[in-house]
This record gives structure tokens, sequence and C-alpha cells, in this order.
């Protein structure tokens, strides 16, 4: 991957990417970062890169010809490169948009500073803006370099085994509580199972220290560090909902879209048209009755009383060690949780399910 960082501070990056693993990425050309200094495209004597705001107030702008000639410079040099803002108005770095952006093959960073950019740099010259939080920095190079490790470590080849990368935190849940030598200090052991060579059972105690802690401590992310042991069922679905099932099933990662079909030939008609995550069975009921530990949950049609909010869902998915199914339409299957809708207005339409699953997985 080829990285281009705009900046004033060129010098900021050297350091620290030429360190560590990014510093060893570099040296094996799986990752090429160059930072380039935004004076070069500024003219007169003093080469300045910001003026005073039209209308008055604090503070200087960063010019937007200066800003053009750096962004179309890169671009001509990365053909295809996606260009990205930091400012702390833009959507947050998190390992969704790192995964989305290590499909790159080539990035140009562009760093802000003092009362930020002239709004037309943002609004017709880079493809995305992007934050590392809310809290405002002196500069993008700071949040630049985040993105930067945050995105690179995701290549193939930067880090070593593969599985650190799959097992991240934030990629499968918070990470599990990790020990080393000595296994006692200060009367403070290392959990016995971690000691015993049980594979299987290391693993277990792994994942379920990993649900526990997110839930504990993130319990924003605890419906999506469950949903790979999550089923999704829904009953007699029009043909031209299965694609969207299918989508909505690949993008929170779950475990399965199990689409229940009473009807025989309906049932043929829609499994010619399934794909691979999509699975058509008969009846609900009798698919249900063929996982007896797993938890059942309802998005109930229409509001209604004891329905649980998408918190305590969120809770009790990240609790189902065992799996959990969650039905949509019809009524609720016996000893499911029901759950509130997320559009009551227009409870039963395939939106209020999508908006639903959107808010719990993504945690929004």
């Amino acid at each position: 991957m080829n990285i281009r960082v705009l900046t004033i501070f060129p010098t900021f990056f050297s350091s620290c990417l030429g360190e560590g693993l990014l510093g060893k990425a570099a040296d094996k050309g799986l990752v090429n970062v160059a930072a380039v200094n935004l004076r070069d495209y500024a003219t007169g004597r003093h080469r300045p890169v910001d003026d005073v705001p039209y209308g008055g107030g604090a503070g200087m702008v960063m010019k937007v010809d200066v800003w053009a000639k750096a962004i179309e410079a890169a671009r001509r040099e990365l053909p295809g490169a996606r260009v990205v803002l930091l400012t702390p108005q833009g959507p947050k770095l998190d390992e969704q948009t790192a995964l989305r952006l290590a499909r790159e093959t080539s990035l140009v960073f562009c760093c802000g500073r003092y009362e930020g950019v002239d709004e037309r740099v943002a609004e017709h010259l880079v493809d995305e803006w992007l934050s590392i939080g809310d809290f405002v920095l002196t500069g993008g190079e700071p949040a630049a370099l985040a993105a930067i490790d945050a995105i690179a470590r995701k290549l193939p080849g930067v880090i070593g085994k593969a599985e650190s990368v799959e097992t991240d935190t934030f990629t499968a849940g918070l990470k599990h509580p990790a020990y080393t030598r000595p296994p006692e200090f200060r009367g403070w052991r290392v959990p016995e199972v971690l000691l015993g060579g049980n594979h299987a059972a290391i693993e277990d105690w792994r994942r379920r220290e990993s649900l526990a802690r997110t839930a504990r401590l993130r319990p924003d992310l605890a419906a999506g560090a469950a949903a790979s042991r999550v089923r999704l069922a829904v009953r007699d679905p029009e043909p031209w909902l299965l694609e969207p099932l299918a989508a909505a099933g690949r993008a929170y990662g779950l475990r399965e879209v199990v689409c229940a079909v009473v009807d025989p030939d309906r049932r043929r008609a829609l499994r010619e048209t399934a794909g691979d995550l999509v699975k058509v069975t008969g009846p609900l009921d009798a698919a249900l009755r063929k996982r007896p530990k797993e938890r059942l949950f309802h998005l109930a049609d229409r509001p209604g009383p004891g329905q649980a909010p998408l918190a305590e869902i969120a809770a009790r998915l990240a609790a189902a060690t065992d799996g959990a199914t969650i039905v949509w339409g019809g009524e609720p299957p016996r000893k499911a949780v029901s759950a509130a809708p997320a559009l009551p207005g227009e409870a039963a339409s395939p939106l209020a399910l999508f908006v639903w699953l959107e808010r719990l997985f993504s945690g929004r």
C-alpha cells in the first residue's frame, strides 16, 4: 500500500513510522508512507498556507488553492488513491473503517491545522472525512498517525500471525485477559485453566472471558461481539428480501440467516435463489426444536408491554454462549424474549428490521 500524508510538519512522522512493525513493514515493501510538505505548493516569499477567515473571527483558515495543488499532485502520483481529511467532524475511526481502508491500494491523508481547512477542500477535493474521537488536537498529524497504524496492521504480512489481527480487541469483542511468567506474583495467581495444557478448555475460557469483559466494560459492543453465534430467522419472506437479508448477515457477521417457509412450493422456489448464507427451511418451530440450548428472541411487529429495550437484548446476546436465534415476523415463539421494535410507526416493515439490526450490532 502507498500512503501520502499532506502536512506542514513532514518530520513529525519520520521517527514513529521508522520504528516497530511499521518500520519492518516499510523495509519489506508492504507499506510505503511518505510525508509531503504542504508548503511546497504555496507561493510567495514565505509560502503561506493559511489566511484570515471571511466574516472575521479567531484563528486562521488553510487555503483552498494550496490544498488543491497538493491533492491533485498526490492523485497524479497515486492514481485511484482515496483522499481522507482528518477532522473531528468526521465519522469515528473504528475496526470496520480500518479494514475498509486497508483494502485500498493507495491513501492520501490531509492534515489540517489552525481553525481548519477552507470548506471547499472538504466539499470538493477529498473523498471522505475521518475522526479519531470526540476531542480536538492541535492538528491532523497525530490522527493520521493513528489511522495509518490501525490500517497498516490489517495488511497481509505486517503482523507476523494473522490470528493476532483476527482476535484483536474490537474485531472479536474486547480481548481476553493475558498472562505470562511468573505463575504467581504477590499472591496474584494466573488462572489454573491456562496452566493445564488443555487447549480446548483454554479456548473456551478465553471466549467466555472476552464476552464477559465486553458485556461489563463495553456493553455497546457486546451484541456485535456475539454476532457470529446468532441466527436470524425470518418467517415466510418475500423473494426480494433474500438478497438484503444475506447482505445484512454478511455485514454483521451473523452465523446464518434462516428463512422458514411453510408452503413446500414456495420453499422450493426460494431455495433456488438463496445464497450460501441463507438457509431455507420448513416451519420455524421444527427448526427451533433442533437447537434447544439456544436463546430465543423475537422482534415484535408492534409496540407492546413487557418488550425488552435494545440495551437489554445486547446484554442477553452477549451472555448467550450457546448461541441465539432472533425471530422476525409472526407471533413470538415459546420462551422467546420479546424485543421492542426500532420504528414503532412501521414496526412490521422490513425497514424496521434492518434499522433494529444496525442499532443492535453496530452499537449505534
